[in-house]
């Protein structure tokens, strides 16, 4: 589509399981390296969630650039795994800026209307830096904008729903009241942030913090909760009500939290323990789930779970995101017009500029500044039209004949936007 040089594939838990998204959470750093260095890109994202990972580019060429980033995440999956890359879906153009808008106001989550993907979409953009490229970059501003309206304005964004806590509130269905029990989490990521302030709200004030990185200290330090170290987490293991697992981390050698640990742990303890994996790549071994005192609730579990979609907060999201898009789609069309705008303003300014220059020869300081106070003054009021009619002509794609005009009739070279 003309001025929307843009793609998207990806991939979701529409159309695979989340292991597979695991599988390619795993590569997200070796996928990230390799567009790094793909010089044909004009800007890359790469966006990586619980139920996703997608990757958002600019390229000349359409056909040639989308078999370039499929053929880039097949080479960096295992073999077995490359089948993944078959099942992506593609967004062109339009398309593409559709499926961002939507994705970010929590429209295609596992839980509609998730507040998490607004965080996720920011940070994807901020990893991404300069090689985001400028279309891209507003794209994405565009995208948060329209998520936020839909958070303010919406019942969709009022409930803050979420993973975490559609599984804290089937903990809380299946067991206990979480206020004022205990929890214990694992992991310091930003989602645990996320996950704190849920069991804050629920009343549950006595939290542990565990990291396997060595950052609960440093969590701590800005969040209320207490620290423990690897030498301590068996004994907290044990005295916990709750457990909740959330690293994000791509673990490839193994779990965080085995089943012998937590068998061990909670050897003599009577009461069930939930456990709530929150982790795309699995933080507990599933093998705890055979545990006859653990109540292990994973993603796949607590999307089971999410609530329906509320029929008039999504119709409202959807308008909001559609009204999104229209603006977009205005701003970025109209940009094709920037060139054509530029060239002519710099044209007429010459003549400006020398009379300009002739006035202070002849007149006075006060005399000569009125002057070019006036002639720029007029030189704005008649090229206000031609601007606005060229940003028209290139929504409707007849900026060419409005280019070839200002060359045949004033000479004006047009340079192409770099």
């Amino acid at each position: 589509m003309q001025g929307v040089p843009l793609t998207a594939i990806g991939i979701s838990h529409h159309l695979v399981s989340l292991d597979d998204l695991a599988g390619l959470t795993r590569v997200a750093e070796q996928v990230t390296a390799a567009l790094d260095a793909d010089t044909s890109l004009l800007g890359h994202v790469l966006l990586t969630t619980c139920n996703r990972f997608e990757i958002y580019f600019e390229a000349d060429s359409f056909h040639g650039a989308l078999e370039d980033v499929l053929g880039t995440v097949r080479a960096s999956l295992p073999a077995a795994a490359g089948r993944l890359v078959e099942q992506f879906e593609v967004y062109p153009g339009q398309a593409a800026v559709q499926h961002l808008l939507e994705v970010t106001a929590g429209l295609d989550a596992m839980v509609i209307g998730e507040a998490e993907i607004i965080g996720q979409v920011r940070e994807a953009l901020a990893a991404a830096g300069s090689l985001a490229g400028p279309s891209l970059t507003r794209l994405f501003h565009a995208a948060l904008t329209t998520a936020k309206a839909v958070t303010a304005q919406t019942e969709l964004g009022a409930a803050g729903r979420s993973i975490a806590t559609v599984g804290l509130e089937l903990v809380e269905k299946r067991h206990f009241a979480l206020a004022g029990r205990r929890a214990l989490l694992v992991g310091t990521g930003s989602y645990a942030r996320v996950v704190t302030a849920a069991l804050v709200r629920r009343g549950c004030t006595d939290v542990t913090v565990y990291s396997p990185t060595g950052r609960a200290e440093q969590f701590a330090a800005t969040h209320p909760v207490r620290p423990v170290g690897e030498e301590g987490l068996a004994v907290a293991i044990a005295g916990t009500d709750l457990l909740v697992a959330c690293s994000g981390g791509a673990a490839t050698t193994g779990s965080l939290i085995g089943a012998g640990l937590l068998a061990d742990a909670r050897a003599g303890v009577l009461a069930v323990l939930p456990v709530l994996d929150l982790s795309l790549t699995g933080d507990i071994d599933p093998e705890a789930a055979t545990l006859l005192r653990v109540d292990l609730i994973d993603l796949e579990e607590i999307g089971a779970h999410a609530p329906a979609e509320q029929a008039a907060a999504v119709l409202a999201a959807r308008d909001l995101v559609t009204r999104g898009v229209d603006t977009y789609l205005h701003l970025e069309q109209g940009r094709a017009a920037t060139p054509a705008v530029t060239a002519m303003r710099a044209h007429v300014s010459q003549f400006i500029e020398r009379e300009i220059e002739s006035a202070n020869r002849r007149y006075d300081a006060e005399t000569a500044a009125a002057v070019a106070r006036s002639l720029r003054r007029v030189s704005n009021a008649l090229l206000h039209t031609p601007s606005l009619r060229a940003a028209e002509l290139a929504r409707s794609g007849e900026l060419a004949d409005y280019s070839h005009a200002l060359q045949t009739l004033f000479g004006i070279e047009i340079e192409a936007e770099a």
